[in-house]
């Protein structure tokens, strides 16, 4: 029986005889069984961010989560590998502290940056003064390719020392094993 020139319909809404209902409320709208048990729902994937999403796409993308690598180098360490960012890493910037003890003897020449073979610098070169304080740099980069990342120590005059460096990224998770 066709009904034409309703107005509005109840908040449960029966889809044939016997079948599934959506049932909504102020907020939210379910679809339900028969027995008002959850039923599923086949939809296509989205493509606004207004969509909603399959659990294929909600699965791709929950590995590009804000991840932090936390490494510890020495002031005698030159070039220290820390990891290797995965093609389609973004790094989200990096933080460098001195860890407990102090770092003897350094002078102006003593400096760590962080970056790859191409440029030492990429992800931090704002200067970084052993004295204590906490050093951020928010070079924000994206890796297309696997790319090995180095802390790059210079020692100057410095006979003792180490440095925590945290670096936030996004993206596949990263090899640390080793270049």
């Amino acid at each position: 029986m066709k009904q034409y020139n309703l107005k509005g319909v109840a908040s449960s809404v029966e889809l044939g005889k016997q079948g599934p209902k959506l049932v909504g409320s102020a907020n939210s709208v379910a679809i339900q069984d028969k027995d008002g048990n959850a039923e599923k729902m086949i939809m296509a994937q989205g493509t606004d961010a207004e969509h909603a999403v399959t659990l294929s796409q909600l699965e791709s993308e929950t590995g590009f989560r804000v991840m932090t690598v936390n490494e510890t180098v020495t002031y005698d360490g030159g070039s220290q590998y820390l990891f290797t960012a995965k093609a389609n890493t973004t790094i989200l910037g990096v933080m460098i502290e001195k860890t407990s003890g102090n770092w003897a003897d350094y002078d102006s020449a003593t400096n760590i940056s962080v970056g790859d073979s191409s440029v030492t610098t990429r992800l931090f070169g704002v200067g970084w003064a052993p004295d204590g304080t906490q050093m951020h740099d928010n070079n924000l980069h994206k890796y297309t390719a696997d790319t090995d990342i180095y802390a790059y120590v210079t020692q100057g005059n410095a006979t003792s020392g180490g440095a925590k460096i945290r670096i936030k990224h996004t993206g596949p998770d990263l090899d640390q094993t080793g270049p």
